[in-house]
This record gives structure tokens, sequence and C-alpha cells, in this order.
């Protein structure tokens, strides 16, 4: 049809078919921070892809929208929301950063996809021990409205989806550790304390939350990250597993008890802590973690984490 056909990747090969059909749909490639740099002070497009946010500073947020249709969109709005560290996403769990407007030419004209930067800067403050995840949503005004579900980037190619937590252990590649009598060096771990991520409504059924670790290249995001086309980190060698503590109320503290690399929520309100026991990965290695919430077989959200050495 001769209208704009207007979409966010979930993926680097994504042409906008939805729903999405293999996870993750949360490594967006097309949500990109300058850390540490205000609107203001932030070029039209950003000098790095890969960035992560710095807590307690103005970070610059930029979306790369495509058009895909036979027909330019002149009244594109764009808004840029961030969300606690979460496995699901809906309306009562975002927050509005800003919007602004573009437009973008039809396919085929040479100008069917744009770079558009936040108006306003997003201070981040790492709450519950994580980053907080991103969205960006995107339409024209009449001809492309922004469709349902409103927030889901599995379901609606007008949304995009960063939940991605990048960390790096300390340098020292040692730590003391006491022992009967004596202190020993030991390895760094590779994450301190849980990362707790709260499940999402789950609209009356049940839910399974699972952590699995996968190979750097498995998450094509990486190479935002290191600035190469297809160069990745080396996978690190585990010396440990991920896992996923008990359940907990949305908002609490890290729940204690036996941790499991699968665990079934019922109800909603919950909140689950993932950590590791892999020791800190060298230079140039990383860990990859992907934490997935599915229902009836349907992945509904999730998060990564990486660890970078």
């Amino acid at each position: 049809m001769d209208l704009p056909y207007l979409f966010m990747r979930a993926n680097p090969g994504d042409l906008g078919a939805r729903p999405v059909v293999q996870a993750p749909f949360w490594e967006s490639p097309d949500i990109f921070i300058l850390a540490g740099v205000a609107p203001d002070a932030a070029p039209e497009t950003p000098p790095a892809l890969g960035q992560v946010g710095l807590a307690g500073k103005p970070n610059t947020l930029y979306a790369h929208v495509w058009n895909f249709g036979k027909a330019a969109a002149q009244e594109v709005l764009v808004e840029f929301y961030w969300v606690n560290p979460s496995l699901g996403i809906d309306a009562s769990s975002v927050q509005l950063i800003a919007q602004t407007t573009t437009s973008i030419g039809a396919r085929g004209s040479g100008h069917s996809h744009v770079i558009v930067k936040c108006p306003e800067a997003w201070t981040p403050t790492f709450v519950n021990g994580g980053h907080e995840c991103l969205l960006v949503r995107v339409w024209d005004n009449p001809s492309d409205l922004p469709g349902e579900p409103k927030f889901d980037a599995s379901w609606n190619r007008h949304v995009a989806q960063r939940n991605i937590h990048v960390a790096q252990p300390d340098a020292t590649p040692m730590m003391m550790r006491a022992t009967p009598g004596a202190a020993t060096l030991a390895a760094k771990p590779a994450l301190t304390q849980p990362l707790l991520l709260q499940i999402g409504r789950l609209y009356g059924e049940s839910a399974q939350v699972k952590v699995e670790r996968v190979s750097p290249p498995a998450m094509p995001w990486l190479q935002l990250h290191t600035g190469q086309r297809g160069v990745f980190p080396t996978m690190a060698t585990p010396t440990g597993v991920p896992s996923l503590t008990p359940l907990g109320p949305a908002g609490g503290g890290t729940p204690s008890g036996p941790s499991a690399g699968q665990r079934d929520v019922n109800v909603d309100g919950q909140q689950i802590g993932f950590a590791t026991s892999d020791a800190a990965p060298g230079p140039g290695e990383a860990h990859v973690y992907r934490v997935s919430a599915s229902q009836n077989g349907h992945v509904f959200g999730g998060y990564t984490v990486v660890v970078v050495g």
C-alpha cells in the first residue's frame, strides 16, 4: 500500500515483520546512549554506538527509525521511555523521558531511515542494583498509528526495547578470602551481588523464568560495544553457573534461599535476582547471560547481562 511503514529493529536482520519469531527482542540495535553528555552539548548523531548510561549523570539517547513504506512519513512522533529493570513491560511501568518529531522519506528515497536525538537528558539512578530498561515508540500521524500492544516490542514494530546490563568487574584479578587461620587469594567474582529484575504483569496466568549462558557472538548487539562489525569478545571460561534467587515481592530486598536455573511465577508483583558464581572474565573476554520469562511457550520478556573483562 502507498503508506508509511515505520519500525525499529529488534535485531540486525529485522525487516519489520511481527511477532518476532526468535527471542531475544530486547537487544535492539536501534537505541543508543551518549554517556555523561546532556542533549544540548551532544551531536545530532551518536559518536559511539555501544555505550551504557552513567548513573546520576545526564545521558543523551538516540533512536534509529526506519520507513519501509512507499510513502513518506511527514509527522513522525518519537517517544523515549525508561523502565525499572523488568522482564515484562506494560503501560503501568513506563516513564516518559521526552518526545520529539521528525520526518522520514519513502523507501528508496535515500532518506528512509533517520537518527533522532532525544531532546531531554536521561539521568538514570540504576535502582535495585541494575540498569534501567530503555524503550522507544514511533508512529506517523495519521497514516501509521502506534498500534497494539502499546509497549510490546515482540508484537509491535513501532516499539524497540533495550534491556541490557553491561558490567565491568574490578580490574584487580584476585581478592582476599578469609580461611580458618589464614587469608588466601581468590579469583574476583563476575558479579558481586545479584541483579534484581521485576517479573511484570502475568494477566492471570503462570510464567516460567529461566537463565542461560550464551556465547558473545550469539548477542549481535556486542558488535556495537566493540565498535567493529563481526568482532566480539572471547567467551570467558565458565568457572561457575548462572542462577536465579527465589521470588520475592517487587521493591523488596534480595530474596534469600537456594538458587536455581528456572523459577515458576504464579502471582503478580514479584521480583527475582540473577546471580552467577563465575569468576570475572579476563581482558578481551566476556560472560553473556540471558534471563527470559515465558507463558505457554511464548517469551514475553527478558534481560541480558554482559560482564566484560
